[in-house]
């Protein structure tokens, strides 16, 4: 069952549905160690990693749903709208790069953290703090509106996987029927330039994690 979502009259435009759904789908809580993954290990060498520290990010243009206080409202659609990186010149930018929205690593241990340490990266003087993942901008959505980011991070969608692709980060999930997603990785950015460069080379949470990205500022 779908609730239509109309098209608005202007970019952000939230409206509600006439009928609430409800179900009783178990979640796992933010504060519980997520279960070991299922799918294989996408292991990778440096060598497959494009992108380096003093290199300019390339340009690219994402789709998100921005936060307004109308999608506290389950039943709302909030319409996509895009983000080009142009918007972070003259901007320090923590990106966080995750296989998928919902599952279980990214969504009990490693997306929790940059929220609860929020304001430690704001007084590391970071503007911008930003999820990527390949899934959809209504999928980040209402992924976002569940761990409770509100305003303070930004879902953004990568589709395809395809500026992660330009950094060497992408990889090809097909054989668990995700497709193309993005890898585990996180970026400091600098107007534009990059600071940092963390990339799992394995399963688990370290280098692309926020202490670790704190600890680099």
């Amino acid at each position: 069952m779908t609730i239509p979502c109309y098209k608005a009259p202007f970019p952000g435009f939230v409206h509600a549905a006439a009928t609430r759904y409800r179900t009783s789908i178990p979640v796992i809580s933010p504060f519980t160690p997520a279960p070991a993954r299922t799918y294989a290990s996408n292991a990778m060498s440096a060598n497959d990693v494009k992108i380096k520290v003093g290199d300019t990010i390339p340009r690219g243009t994402f789709t998100y749903i921005p936060y307004t206080p109308e999608l506290e409202n389950q039943s709302a659609c909030g319409i996509p709208v895009k983000l080009n990186t142009d918007e972070w010149k003259g901007k320090k930018v923590v990106l966080v790069s995750v296989p998928g929205a919902f599952t279980p690593t990214c969504h009990a241990n490693h997306v929790p953290p940059f929220l609860e340490k929020y304001d430690e990266f704001k007084k590391k003087g970071v503007d911008v703090i930003a999820i990527i993942a390949a899934n959809d901008a209504f999928v980040l959505s209402g992924w976002a509106r569940f761990l409770g980011l509100k305003d303070k991070i930004l879902a953004l969608s990568d589709p395809n996987a395809r500026w992660s692709a330009q950094l060497g980060l992408a990889q090809d999930l097909s054989a668990v029927d995700f497709g193309t997603r993005t890898k585990r990785y996180a970026l400091v950015l600098d107007d534009l330039k990059v600071k940092y460069v963390g990339v799992e080379p394995e399963r688990g949470v370290t280098v692309s994690g926020a202490d670790a990205i704190l600890a680099a500022l």
